[in-house]
């Protein structure tokens, strides 16, 4: 089964007209604003949302970004998004690139507008609260599910994947994860975390443990493993065998300093690099069936981008007693 195909609410936008995706999966949508620059009044202005430069990582800043969409999505001017000033990412040969272009479309297709530079651009650069503020566990951190439901909301209507990373997504779900008939995605974030989410460095043998437990009460026949931390997958790759499959990215290698720590803060390593393989990441573990996860801004990226079920069926390694 090529679950992935459901991977994001409106990934089937770039794959269907908006008249063959009405059925075609339960969450997607067809709001995706199209303006007309020659209508009453025209347009003649842009919002452009270009987020304060922060050491944060890429889905830190997706959740600042959805908080802007929720800001001003119903202003009917067009919004371009400007992913190019944060120091994680944008240095050396990525110097300016805007990395939202790379991974996602422009949120608004605007008819009979070309940008000449003489347009007035109305710029957001500060960081708004993000949706990430709010307490849904029992540990006292992570997305409630008023804010869960928010962001898949503003994900519907605002946010596109780019067909190339959603091939590529795909490609790698049908020669890895397809054999399992009924996948989990597990998320361990640790590394700089230590700083915000204690829990998250539970030992490994509570990680395996939990792990051997849910999948045996649920049947869940393997998993797709993502950590920053080398020696978590390692471990678990070891005690598990083929049924944990990982995507062999940059984000669990020696940082500059010769250690195993936090990759978005490691300008050695190309930042397109590092930004790309957390993306494929977010999509790989939005196709499985559930989620378990420590607290991690990419964990709420999993469950507004996911498929509905998985954004339900999500537990807090934390939470889980068993």
């Amino acid at each position: 089964k090529m679950q992935l195909l459901r991977v994001v609410p409106s990934l089937l936008l770039l794959l269907l007209s908006p008249e063959d995706t009405k059925g075609a999966w339960s969450g997607t949508s067809s709001d995706v604003k199209t303006l007309d620059a020659n209508s009453a009044g025209g347009l003649s202005k842009l919002l452009v949302y270009q987020p304060k430069a922060h050491n944060r990582g890429i889905f830190s800043v997706f959740a600042h970004t959805l908080t802007y969409f929720r800001d001003n999505g119903d202003r009917n001017l067009p919004i371009m998004v400007d992913w190019s000033n944060f120091p994680n990412y944008a240095y050396g040969v990525d110097k300016g690139r805007n990395l939202w272009n790379d991974f996602f479309e422009q949120p608004y297709k605007v008819q009979g507008f070309n940008l000449t530079g003489e347009e007035e651009k109305e710029y957001y650069s500060h960081m708004p609260l993000d949706l990430t503020e709010g307490y849904g566990t029992r540990n006292g951190f992570g997305l409630t599910d008023e804010k869960l439901a928010l962001g898949r909301s503003l994900v519907q209507r605002f946010v596109r994947f780019k067909p190339e990373i959603i091939g590529e997504a795909e490609s790698f779900y049908k020669h890895n994860l397809a054999q399992f008939k009924k996948p989990l995605a597990v998320h361990i974030r640790q590394t700089d975390k230590i700083s915000q989410a204690k829990s998250n460095f539970e030992p490994k043998v509570e990680f395996r443990r939990k792990l051997e437990t849910i999948m045996g009460e649920r049947g869940y026949d393997g998993f797709f493993l993502a950590s920053d931390s080398p020696e978590i997958k390692q471990y678990l790759k070891r005690q598990f065998g083929e049924k944990c499959v990982e995507y062999h990215s940059t984000l669990s290698h020696l940082n500059e300093n010769g250690h195993y720590g936090a990759v978005h803060k490691d300008h050695t390593i190309r930042g397109f690099k590092k930004a790309k393989d957390v993306i494929m990441e977010v999509l790989l573990m939005g196709s499985c069936d559930a989620i378990v996860s420590t607290f991690s801004c990419v964990a709420n990226g999993v469950r507004w981008t996911g498929t509905d079920n998985l954004a339900a069926d999500h537990h807090y390694f934390q939470d889980m007693d068993f």
